[in-house]
């Protein structure tokens, strides 16, 4: 590569983590004071879950819809469309009623899905196979900072201001400026290479169930949890603290994930986080039965574990599954795993909320346990039926020859 083009890709790739970073801004004041309001407003938990789900849902649409038009415009103007599309139903929710507001998240999650197909298959293009995954995982530290950063410091100070949701569409209008001021090519606009998700689910079953584990677990913890925690008897700060424990257990433990996804087999690594939520949540549920967690830092401590360990999983998915079928597709791999993940993100907030409904709060906790010990005990059999092989050092992040050649399911 030369220097010219060198110089090109990193502008590219700067201006549109820019462009990434100031909508995680606005879409974490969104996911935050949606559901914390639903909640003091006395709304039912089974409500605020179909609020969440329908975000999830329009995020769905979004992956199958959307990356044909973003290969007709391109990712720079298709960036800007869905900015736009999302200032303006941030603006829509002080004027509608609550129970309205899942038409408002539907919108919503069809332009987020076109804003991370965007991002991620421009990421992909430009990054080479063997550091992809610590690529991504600069990223994803990157965006969990913007994420925490938003949770308590404009959440914090802005959740009692009327007009938050104005903060909000600001930011996704400023998110339009780095990408828009850019004078370097976004990615060619190829052929989008349709993936199946049975050819996925062949090639690379860990990428399916990994994907579909985060937005099952994400999506209760990023569209519940606020709710959670007024539920239990937190006041409106410390329920903010507890969901940014949450990206803060993400964050600490996103770069030891991603560089493991480069150098061991993904199926050690999901297992041994799936085990690790598992605990987590049992040993909270365990101490709230007994009346142990008055010092909130164990309630804050073990729900940071459990978002450590369950959220970056979705950096070791796409690893594995770019691994398994090379980055020439990008833009239609990045679909499909995206469309997993929303999948487990549109199914997430309604299972978590209909245990809430019948167990009450610590429901949450228990969807927690069924989830990760059914994930764990998946992967715990396919890696006692086909052992992951040594895969070379050479060979790491590269599409293989031919497919064949290699059993599938083996990392």
């Amino acid at each position: 590569m030369t220097e010219k083009a060198h110089s090109g890709s990193v502008a590219a790739l700067g201006a549109i983590v820019a462009g990434a970073l100031i909508l995680q801004v606005a879409g974490t004041i969104v996911n935050t004071v949606v559901p914390l309001r639903m909640a003091i407003a006395d709304q039912p938990p089974l409500l605020i879950g179909l609020v969440g789900s329908a975000y999830s849902i329009g995020f769905l649409v979004g992956c199958f819809a959307i990356p044909s038009l973003v290969r007709r415009i391109g990712h720079i103007r298709g960036f800007a469309v869905f900015a736009a599309l999302q200032a303006a139903s941030t603006l829509s929710f002080p004027m509608i009623p609550e129970a309205l507001w899942g038409v408002s998240r539907l919108v919503m999650g069809l332009s987020a899905a076109g804003h991370g197909i965007c991002i991620e298959s421009w990421i992909s293009g430009q990054a080479k196979g063997s550091n992809r995954g610590r690529i991504f995982g600069i990223y994803q530290i990157l965006n969990r900072l913007a994420l925490i950063g938003s949770q308590i410091g404009v959440g914090y100070v802005a959740i009692q201001a009327h007009d938050v949701f104005l903060y909000a569409s600001m930011a996704f209008s400023f998110a339009l400026i780095p990408v828009a001021l850019t004078r370097a090519r976004g990615p060619e606009s190829s052929e989008v290479v349709s993936v199946r998700l049975k050819t996925l689910w062949r090639h690379a079953p860990a990428a399916v169930v990994g994907c579909l584990y985060v937005g099952l677990i994400g999506g209760p913890l990023t569209n519940v949890a606020p709710a959670y925690g007024i539920l239990i008897g937190l006041d409106q700060r410390a329920t903010i603290l507890l969901t940014a424990a949450i990206q803060i257990g993400a964050l600490l433990l996103q770069w030891p994930m991603s560089l493991l996804a480069d150098r061991i087999a993904s199926r050690v690594i999901m297992l041994t986080a799936a085990s690790a939520v598992t605990l987590a949540a049992t040993l909270l549920g365990v101490l709230l039965y007994l009346g142990s967690t008055h010092d909130r830092l164990w309630l804050f401590g073990l729900f940071m574990l459990i978002g450590g360990c369950s959220i970056p999983l979705y950096t070791v998915a796409v690893t594995h599954a770019y691994f398994r079928l090379g980055q020439e597709q990008a833009v239609g791999l990045s679909a499909r795993l995206l469309f997993l993940w929303g999948v487990g993100s549109a199914i997430g907030p309604l299972a978590a909320t209909l245990f809430m409904q019948l167990l009450g709060p610590q429901g949450l906790l228990a969807y927690l346990v069924v989830l990760s010990i059914a994930t764990a005990a998946y992967l715990a059999l396919r890696m006692s039926r086909n052992p992951s092989p040594v895969i070379p050092e050479s060979e790491r992040g590269r599409t293989p020859p031919t497919m064949p050649d290699i059993e599938m399911g083996k990392r």
